[in-house]
């Protein structure tokens, strides 16, 4: 008998099966696979009606309705000035780190503006796009100023417009998710900043970002990217970029790790100044690609990270604290348009909850 056969045995035995079905793995042996990275592919919701059942089921392969939401139910309220979503690095329309369902989630609540900024440059580049935007709004819609939310590389973006350019009688609030105000070790990685890793942790690199990175082969747009969201460079951009007393400046960091274990949380919740967006014996588990980065930029472990940037690096102006995400789910990506199952974020949602929150304050 072929290997084959030892798939489809167990497949006709799921289809087979029904709720009032004793046979196969327990919820508690299901919850215990799930922890483990184990679980064997079959939705067991489903076969068995676990899906509304009464309990919140979190090792189900899509979110049990059981499982409350994380936050605040939205309540929609309507934001005074226009909101630009401003995305970073690898960022705009199909890019690995775009925004996804983002501008339809708050539709009702504000006039909202998605950017399209070159998605591997400099921040005076990125920046003098944005400029450009956020000029094309305040005229068609004759608003005084805009909010800006800015993922990533975008909120350095933001910070240049506003401090550099003079934007600061322009913009009434920047809130930024995983911005590496301190830079990103990622980002010395790719420019060979930090010693003593392998071709194949650069490679994991280029793969999330799309591009190559290497001495004999990488364009000027990206190198100035990276040069720009290094460590190495962040205090001397810090410096050129002070905050402007007129623009309320608030913060998010995405926390997420390789295993994704519920005992993880406790020291990411000191990192987050007690502040993690979570529920008990949950974590995010970061997808597959940032595995080989994850032991740069957190320095081995020290550090809680969203895959890409650190939760330190994430905090400027009001910090309020950490979501379970890693640096993709933050903006939607990889989504099936649902809830995660494990940690019951909704990405939607806590946009909308940002909106509540900027409109609770009349901007």
């Amino acid at each position: 008998m072929g290997n084959s056969s030892f798939l489809i045995v167990p497949l006709l035995l799921a289809g087979c099966m029904t709720a009032q079905d004793d046979s196969g793995p327990t919820k508690e042996e299901l919850a215990a696979a799930a922890d483990d990275g184990k679980a064997d592919g079959f939705d067991w919701c489903s076969i068995r009606s676990y899906y509304g059942d009464g309990e919140c089921d979190r090792f189900c392969n899509d979110h049990d309705q059981d499982c409350p939401l994380l936050g605040d139910e939205p309540a929609s309220q309507r934001v005074t000035y226009p909101i630009i979503i401003h995305h970073g690095f690898a960022g705009g329309h199909g890019g690995v780190f775009a925004y996804t369902g983002v501008v339809d989630a708050l539709r009702g609540q504000a006039t909202v503006v998605q950017t399209q900024v070159p998605p591997f440059d400099a921040i005076a580049v990125r920046a003098a796009e944005l400029q450009r935007i956020v000029d094309d709004t305040l005229r068609t819609t004759g608003a005084a100023k805009v909010n800006i939310i800015a993922h990533s590389l975008g909120g350095l973006d933001a910070r240049h417009l506003i401090s550099v350019m003079g934007y600061g009688d322009r913009v009434a609030s920047l809130t930024t998710i995983s911005t590496p105000h301190q830079g990103t070790l990622a980002a010395d990685l790719g420019l060979g900043l930090v010693p003593g890793f392998a071709r194949p942790v650069v490679d994991a690199l280029a793969g999330l970002i799309g591009e190559q990175i290497s001495d004999s082969n990488t364009s000027v747009n990206v190198l100035a990217a990276l040069h720009d969201l290094s460590v190495a460079h962040a205090a001397e951009r810090n410096q050129q970029t002070p905050d402007d007393g007129r623009v309320f400046y608030q913060s998010w960091a995405g926390v997420s790790t390789l295993l994704g274990l519920g005992s993880e949380r406790d020291g990411i919740a000191a990192a987050c100044d007690g502040k993690l967006m979570i529920h008990p014996d949950t974590m995010d588990r970061a997808r597959i690609l940032f595995a080989p980065i994850v032991p740069v930029i957190s320095q081995w472990g020290k550090d809680a990270h969203d895959g890409l940037v650190t939760v330190a690096s994430s905090k400027w102006g009001q910090f309020n604290g950490c979501i379970p995400a890693d640096h993709s789910d933050e903006v939607g990506q990889i989504t099936t348009g649902s809830p995660n199952p494990r940690t019951s974020f909704d990405h939607a949602r806590f946009y909308r909850q940002i909106a509540d929150g900027l409109a609770a304050r009349g901007f």
